[in-house]
């Protein structure tokens, strides 16, 4: 198996196993786990849609959300967070680089990796959407 590989599949499992973390603390905060027998099916279905939605769209937003820095989209923002902080520190103003330094530093050091976020938001939404549609197969109007 590649390095490559490798770490991708670490960085997925790694993922997916904070999304069904934040999947099972939702569950368990709305439902009482020792008398899971007794909950409706059709509520369970509703209850497991939602903790399967709520980590799907974390990380779906956080993968878009790298997307967009990689593209350059929060520079600005980073280089004014930056001099706004090297301006309360008395010796760093002296060493102030321009917004073309700064674009092209951050530029050359982009992360490259993150289409496992997307991988593992479609997942959890795809499990997200079974349990909709189970729900919807049980719902009586």
């Amino acid at each position: 198996m590649s390095k490559t590989l490798r770490g991708n599949l670490i960085k997925s499992a790694v993922a997916l196993a904070l999304g069904l973390v934040i999947a099972y603390a939702f569950v368990s905060l709305r439902v009482d786990m020792k008398n899971l027998s007794e909950v409706e099916l059709v509520d369970l279905y509703l209850i497991l849609c939602d903790a399967f939605t709520i980590p799907g769209l974390l990380m779906l937003m956080f993968g878009l959300l790298m997307t967009l820095s990689n593209h350059g989209a929060l520079d600005g923002v980073g280089y004014l967070a930056v001099n706004a902080f090297k301006m309360l520190i008395p010796t760093a103003a002296t060493k102030m680089e321009r917004y073309k330094e700064y674009v092209e530093r951050k530029r050359a050091n982009r992360v490259k990796s993150h289409g496992f976020l997307y991988v593992v938001a479609a997942i959890l939404l795809a499990l997200a959407g079974i349990f909709m549609i189970l729900f919807y197969s049980l719902y009586q109007k």
